[in-house]
């Protein structure tokens, strides 16, 4: 809150004359002095090391005499605008006066351009007696309602000035006496330091503390530097203040929005992600230690840094945790550095290597214990029908339709021809494939009544849907077929450590629809042998947007997210404007679930994501103006967003070691 405050003299403070003098300080004068005269020395017989002996008459000095002593600089030299501590020069500014509302985190401005954060801070707190403060307030209450009655008599423009005053005394009295709210008498002092005096920034700490949020008037004191900086020391001792009586009454709450001066310090074990870009200080923790999954969401244009932040937390994870698993699943060739860095399997698709859709793997007893309601049978035919449907609606172009029923007879009767059922205690067998549920369909073809269906109208009907769904199948899941591989059993387990699927000549030879299904199939297989595995899994999915854009396989997804953390498995999607987690409902859980998030810069999007994210205004500023990595600057921003802990602002840098290893190519 703002009141009337004191101001130093202004021929103290702004003066503009200029006077040097050197003087050692009082403490270290006293240094010079021997701590008693009474102190001898002599030589240990044993070791030959000289040590001192205190006479029984030596007492040990005060700790308010040691204190300066420690902390006083070696040599002081004076002018009217700063002072030579030692070998730096400093500068120190005092607050004069406060906004009447500070917001929360007023003065980490300060600390977000290289020329304010060396800026130290300096609090001095004095509680004030509450019913002292009350009587005073209502003394300055009788006056200001004095003063404004008369000039509203006057019509006098200045009345409404009063009126305000009035208004702000009134709150703070009721504020003093209807609550626990406490009144401090506050001073703070702003101390700027360089190696050359022509190197202090002041004029920068001084435009900074007058814009928002911080909103201070900062004020340099002329002649009395000094005082200044003994007030602004680890000493204590509000020096200036002791001749100008000058501090600023404040309520508890406006001064509590000062602390932190600067937040951001995250420490956990887990890998670094990055550096707080107000204070520098590492932002590290475990993608596996959220309480609310360990799904988490890239998100930045073209060129913005994501790609290469995501390889670095890959890296440092393999070295944090050699025992995690890392699934790469890359249209693009973008992580090919990191495969080859980590001594990674590489499986390019489109090749001759199979990926079953239809797999089912066992779910781990534990699971299955820890979550009662889990049915991985329905959650895999789920899926079966999604990978159906995808296919039907944009390879074969005739949409399943009234047909789904039919073709869902046919895959649990795939199923259960291979010992397959709803008991968990089945599902180590052998899955089918397409080509089993083709077969499935020419047997329903010959012999509908066999299946169930007895009257003529459930026979013609289902030799009708048969007969379409075979004429679909059969072109691309025949041996030779554009899907051949789709029908074979999967060639690739979880064995190798890292694993990097490669979609690089997939997503040329084919369009992004094909692209698509095959991120689907892909994304399902690596999902059934996360849910094998005791270790820990992350799945990076780049060009998220792939699967986000297909509407029939959301369904599968969300489910496969919600139940993520049941297998520690950590689902990594990585995509350009993230606007295609809000085209459904089902793509804005996914999003929601996702208990980090990382936004780089977003220019056109920044807005759309504030609303989103419910980001604030700086928020929003920070991803518009984020940097993207080049070596000039060393590093990409980006602002970290953490689940129960906040928005981080991130400034995301590689060590020599780390740049090398990701920029190197096999």
């Amino acid at each position: 809150m703002s009141s009337d405050v004191v101001r130093p003299d202004e021929d103290a403070l702004e003066d503009d004359g200029e006077e040097s003098r050197s003087t050692p300080s009082d403490e270290q004068a006293e240094q010079k002095e021997p701590a008693s005269e009474e102190r001898t020395n002599s030589e240990d017989e044993d070791s030959g090391i000289s040590v001192s002996h205190d006479s029984e008459d030596a007492r040990l000095e005060d700790v308010s005499e040691i204190h300066p002593s420690i902390v006083a600089p070696s040599s002081i030299e004076q002018t009217p605008g700063a002072i030579r501590t030692g070998e730096s020069w400093t500068q120190t500014l005092w607050i004069g006066e406060f906004a009447d509302a500070p917001a929360d985190g007023l003065l980490e401005a300060l600390y977000s351009s290289s020329d304010t954060r060396t800026t130290d801070i300096s609090l001095h707190l004095d509680p004030r007696d509450t019913q002292r403060t009350l009587d005073s307030l209502e003394n300055q209450l009788e006056d200001l309602e004095a003063e404004f009655e008369y000039l509203s008599e006057k019509h006098r423009a200045s009345a409404r000035g009063i009126q305000k005053d009035l208004e702000d005394h009134r709150e703070l009295y009721d504020v003093l006496r209807n609550t626990s709210m406490r009144a401090f008498d506050v001073s703070m002092y702003l101390t700027v330091g360089a190696t050359d005096r022509e190197d202090l920034q002041t004029d920068s700490v001084k435009k900074t503390t007058r814009r928002a949020p911080a909103n201070l008037t900062p004020v340099l004191p002329r002649w009395a530097q000094s005082d200044a900086l003994i007030s602004g020391s680890p000493i204590g001792v509000d020096k200036l203040n002791e001749s100008l009586d000058a501090k600023t009454p404040m309520l508890a709450g406006a001064v509590g929005a000062m602390f932190p001066f600067v937040s951001g310090t995250f420490a956990e074990p887990g890998i670094e992600y990055g550096t707080y870009a107000l204070n520098e200080s590492p932002l590290i923790l475990d993608r596996f230690n959220r309480e609310t999954g360990y799904c988490s969401m890239v998100i930045g244009q073209l060129g913005a840094g994501k790609s290469f932040s995501t390889k670095l937390q890959l890296l440092r994870r393999a070295m944090y945790d050699p025992e995690t698993l890392i699934v790469m699943l890359d249209p693009m060739e973008g992580f090919a550095s990191v495969n080859d860095a980590l001594g990674g399997e590489r499986i390019t698709v489109g090749g001759r290597r199979g990926f079953n859709p239809l797999e089912l793997k066992a779910t781990p007893q534990h699971v299955l214990d820890r979550v009662p309601d889990l049915d991985p049978w329905a959650e895999q035919i789920s899926w079966v029908l999604t990978f159906c449907d995808t296919f039907f609606t944009h390879v074969a172009n005739n949409p399943l339709e009234d047909r789904k029923q039919t073709l869902r007879r046919a895959v649990q009767e795939a199923y259960e021809r291979q010992g397959i059922t709803r008991d968990p205690d089945t599902h180590h067998r052998t899955s089918p494939t397409i080509r089993d549920v083709i077969g499935v369909l020419e047997d329903l073809l010959d012999d509908p009544v066999s299946f169930g269906y007895p009257t003529d109208g459930e026979i013609a009907g289902v030799k009708d849907d048969a007969q379409s769904l075979l004429t679909d199948l059969r072109p691309s899941f025949r041996p030779d077929g554009d899907l051949a591989n789709l029908a074979e059993p999967t060639e690739f387990d979880l064995d190798s450590k890292v694993l990097y699927l490669d979609l690089h000549q997939e997503e040329g030879a084919r369009g992004r629809t094909e692209t698509s299904l095959m991120m689907s199939v892909l994304f399902n297989a690596v999902y059934e042998r996360a849910k094998q595995t005791d270790k820990r899994v992350i799945f990076v999915i780049d060009e998220a947007h792939y699967l986000m854009n297909d509407a029939t396989s959301l369904e599968f997804l969300e489910m496969a997210v919600r139940h993520s953390r049941h297998y520690d498995l950590s689902l990594h999607f990585i995509t350009q404007t993230g606007g295609e987690f809000t085209l459904t409902p089902e793509a804005r859980t996914i999003a929601n679930l996702c208990s980090m998030t990382v936004i780089h810069r977003v220019n056109e999007e920044a807005a759309k994501l504030a609303e989103w994210f419910g980001l604030s205004e700086r928020e929003a500023n920070w991803v518009r103006t984020a940097k993207a990595g080049n070596d000039e600057d060393g590093y990409s921003e980006a602002l970290l967003g953490v689940d129960e802990e906040g928005w981080f602002p991130l400034r995301v840098r590689a060590s020599g070691f780390e740049k090398d290893v990701l920029s190197s190519e096999k």
